[in-house]
């Protein structure tokens, strides 16, 4: 073992009281710091998942197409055309199986799935209900939205005369699997479809969201043989605003990728992450003055022994490493400690916050704890907590510690 690590331990070790209380407050720092990366990782994904569950990562639409206004050239001022909002022609995409094709062959894309969307109403009798309806083609009316995996009765639609809905649809109108409904597009074209499935994903999707062939959607909407939008779902959900751009460009499409939808989401997110840095910036300062004040205490009261050490010939630098030692050996048995506790402290909280549902009241996600991280930067402020008191042990003079 080296001369200098076995110095440093015996200093440690000759005072366990001290010692013990600053591993401690160094632990505690930890566990601070990994339950607050804990805490903030798991609200992040909680609410990322929770915003793009039931939406497109990717949305592509066609462009607008209003036609240009030409100025008179011998009166630049007027114009020789205008367009009134309202009267261009309605967007749609004739080519989207081509385009289906295509983005499916691009890297880092999961799932497409064409859509025709609108809006309209369901007649039951002398009841009416204002509905959001979507179509896709049979075997992806599940990509965007998991439908099949929250069927409640019935089966996706199979065929142009199914209809899907919600349980909120499916309580207003007093309705179950089996019945019929009207349902009216925003065109004025009718179809009376039978009731297949009903869904419960939650949200305002249960009360307000059908699904319907996508044949069914093309004939209510005017669309025969088009599609109004095309969604997907990518791997990386974070990449998704740089596939939305190279899939822009391929295809001559209006692209946005949900974190451009959701503006205020990435506010929150950024904010509620930046207050989680700080708490753990306060946590590692903790650590450096814990370490920092304990130090340089023992260097003053071990002025005599720092003397005699360098009567016997022990050069400044090995003190100097002997009180960095410590501030290492502090920081990274304090913070594996502390690391432990806080992974501990995360799963007892996510147990004992689970509701009758099995959901937890906090999100809290103990994989998320930066634990790595965490030892690595407390193992660091407690050698940088070190610096200043081995410095100090290092300018003691033996002939003066001697005379006195």
């Amino acid at each position: 073992m080296p001369y200098e690590l076995r110095v440093s331990l015996r200093y440690l070790t000759s005072s366990r009281l001290q010692t013990c209380l600053i591993l401690a407050g160094v632990a505690v720092g930890i566990l601070a710091f990994t339950f607050m990366a804990a805490l903030i990782n798991g609200l992040e994904v909680s609410l990322t998942e929770d915003v793009i569950g039931n939406i497109a990562h990717v949305t592509l639409e066609p462009p607008d197409r209003v036609p240009h206004v030409l100025p008179d050239p011998g009166d630049p001022f007027r114009p020789l055309a205008a367009v009134q909002r309202g009267s261009e022609p309605r967007p749609e995409i004739p080519d989207w199986r081509r385009l289906e094709r295509q983005i499916e062959a691009t890297p880092g894309v999961r799932t497409v799935a064409p859509q025709v969307t609108g809006n309209g109403f369901l007649h039951r009798g002398e009841r009416l209900l204002p509905v959001a309806f979507t179509g896709a083609p049979r075997g992806k009316l599940s990509a965007i939205v998991d439908l099949e995996g929250h069927l409640v009765r019935g089966a996706l639609p199979g065929s142009p005369e199914d209809l899907l809905i919600g349980v909120g649809v499916a309580e207003e109108l007093g309705v179950t699997t089996g019945q019929r409904l009207l349902l009216e597009s925003e065109r004025g074209r009718r179809r009376s479809l039978t009731v297949r499935g009903i869904f419960d994903v939650g949200g305002m999707i249960n009360d307000q969201a059908v699904f319907v062939d996508l044949a069914t959607a093309q004939s209510l909407m005017e669309l025969e043989g088009s599609v109004s939008k095309i969604g997907l779902k990518v791997d990386d959900i974070y990449d998704a605003p740089r596939l939305a751009r190279r899939l822009a460009g391929a295809t001559g499409l209006d692209a946005e990728s949900w974190i451009e939808q959701n503006e205020r989401l990435q506010e929150a997110l950024t904010a509620q992450g930046n207050t989680g840095a700080l708490i753990k910036l306060f946590s590692l300062l903790t650590i450096v003055i814990g370490i920092a004040s304990v130090l340089l205490l023992s260097a003053v009261r071990r002025q005599a022994e720092i003397g005699i050490l360098r009567s016997f010939g022990v050069s400044r630098r090995s003190v100097s490493v002997v009180f960095v030692l410590q501030g290492l050996l502090l920081g990274t048995v304090g913070s594996v400690l502390g690391a432990g506790a806080g992974w501990l402290f995360c799963r007892l909280l996510l147990e004992l916050t689970r509701g009758p549902g099995g959901d937890p009241a906090l999100p809290v996600d103990p994989s998320r704890g930066e634990y790595g991280m965490a030892i690595l930067l407390a193992t660091l402020a407690g050698a940088l907590a070190a610096i200043l008191p081995a410095r100090r042990a290092a300018t003691v003079d033996p002939v003066e510690v001697i005379q006195h």
